[in-house]
């Protein structure tokens, strides 16, 4: 009770001075979903349906707020998904669900639901006050056979309808498809609300797990230091091997964007980072090859798409990846063309981010650098996505508060 006790104070203190609307909602997590994965390289993959158990899901509120409700996905599927029961518990910084947190969720006033194929399900709002960077954990029980196309990631797992229980009992810890898309908060001090959208080195691959050190993650902790810009809230969408164009990881970036952009709740403004898995060379000799050319005209759709809708929109340039698996030559020269072309278009954005020049290595503008990435060529740690945070935070500060 004492750590509950701490948490709601916290989140009283960040609204001080704020005017928060409960009718407004913001995101404050998000996992889109990609599609079922049976199995993973670690062998830490559940690599079977889901059947009479529950799964507990990690999250991380991103901001303070007084309410919030869940988003569970079924979009990627053709059958419908019936949910037997959830419920919402505080975890604490050891780790520990907190005693006396656990709530239930209810959707349209019943614990069960039935989440027709393609479609999303919002839980009904629950007065639940957060604190920024507070760990919740969503427990959802499946009473038939499933498998979830959503997005694969560590849970815990247990027999049976265990949703009500503060800690689940004999759970292991597994990979296993996560049916909660997005955490979503009202009563917050947000009012502009900043869409990351790209593929791993925008999801946070490679950084340390658990901490939220992706670069999103510690771009928000940078906006909330920062009086300037503590009216954000920022929703990460990155997907690990998403494409632009062609099929990946996840549908393909032109493909999700509706899905996972434009129905971003009170979304004002978006930051573009995707195509690096699009300029890599590519290894199945049946899969064509995009040309630079053919990836720029996929960036002017995205910001046709966006504009459209009255979001403002920030592209990142690509980052150097001389020496990752699918590199080469005419990768490298693709990378180049492509930004070029984000350069050379600046004033038709509302800002331009240019990783590139701040996450090449001194000497080598070509090497993602060497002391800032986990050794692929490709990724960023913690300190070279605390870099992509740093460089970015001016561009967004630029766009202001209301």
């Amino acid at each position: 009770m004492k750590a509950q006790a701490l948490s709601l104070a916290a989140g009283a203190l960040f609204l001080v001075g704020a005017t928060p609307d409960k009718e407004q909602w913001v995101p404050g997590w998000s996992a889109p979903p990609i599609a079922y994965e049976p199995n993973s390289r670690d062998n830490l993959g559940i690599g079977r349906p889901l059947k009479d158990e529950t799964v507990r899901q990690d999250l991380r509120a991103g901001i303070a707020a007084r309410q919030l409700r869940v988003r569970l996905t079924n979009e990627l599927a053709d059958d419908p998904l019936r949910i037997g029961a959830a419920s919402v518990v505080r975890i604490d910084g050891a780790g520990v669900p907190v005693a006396g947190s656990l709530r239930m969720l209810t959707f349209g006033g019943a614990q069960a639901a039935r989440i027709p194929a393609r479609a999303p399900l919002l839980s009904d709002p629950v007065d639940y006050p957060v604190a920024a960077g507070e760990r919740l954990a969503v427990s959802v029980y499946f009473p038939d056979e499933a498998t979830p196309p959503a997005h694969a990631q560590m849970v815990d797992l247990a027999s049976g309808n265990v949703v009500g229980a503060t800690t689940l009992p004999r759970a292991r810890r597994v990979r296993a498809a996560g049916i909660v898309s997005a955490l979503e908060l009202s009563g917050t001090a947000a009012r502009r609300v900043l869409v990351t959208y790209g593929d791993s080195i925008t999801e946070g691959a490679g950084a340390t797990p658990g901490q939220a050190m992706s670069w999103p993650d510690q771009l928000g902790r940078m906006l909330a230091a920062d009086r300037r810009g503590r009216c954000w809230a920022v929703a990460n969408v990155g997907i690990s091997g998403n494409r632009l164009l062609n099929t990946g990881r996840g549908p393909n970036g032109l493909a999700r964007f509706d899905r996972d952009v434009l129905s971003v709740p009170g979304a004002t403004h978006i930051v573009i980072l995707e195509g690096i898995n699009d300029i890599g060379k590519v290894r199945d000799p049946a899969e064509r090859q995009p040309a630079a050319s053919e990836i720029i005209a996929a960036y002017e759709q995205l910001l046709a798409r966006a504009q459209a809708q009255g979001l403002r929109v920030i592209v990142g340039t690509l980052l150097p990846f001389e020496g990752a698996a699918y590199a080469d030559g005419a990768a490298e020269e693709r990378r180049l063309e492509v930004n070029a072309w984000i350069r050379a278009n600046a004033r038709r954005f509302d800002g331009l981010i240019d990783f590139d020049v701040a996450m090449g290595e001194p000497g080598q503008p070509k090497v993602m650098r060497l002391a800032e990435q986990v050794g692929d060529h490709l990724h960023p740690n913690d300190v070279g996505y605390a870099r992509m945070a740093r460089t970015a935070l001016p561009a967004i500060l630029r766009q202001g508060c209301p």
